[in-house]
């Protein structure tokens, strides 16, 4: 894996077409920005990734339903109880 700054994409954006992985990263803030994937493992990565979307959506369906089954609780609690 190739790692690169932010300011070496800016000056030489030519680096991007000799990776095939990298990592991204902002060497002031000392921190990762992020990785770039050639587009010829596009086939093996977008499955992957569209897992994980899939994964996010469903926790984040399933935090919603509980706090909704809480406000129906509390409503049904408060009508005549």
């Amino acid at each position: 894996m190739t790692i690169c700054g932010i300011t070496d994409i800016q000056t030489k954006p030519s680096i991007i077409k000799d990776m095939e992985v990298g990592k991204i990263v902002d060497k002031r803030a000392n921190k990762t920005i992020g990785f770039f994937i050639s587009s010829k493992y596009e086939n093996m990565i977008k499955p992957i990734i569209k897992k994980i979307d899939k994964e996010k959506k469903i926790a984040k369906l399933k935090i919603l339903k509980k706090h909704q089954d809480l406000d129906f609780a509390e409503i049904g609690v408060d009508d005549g109880i």
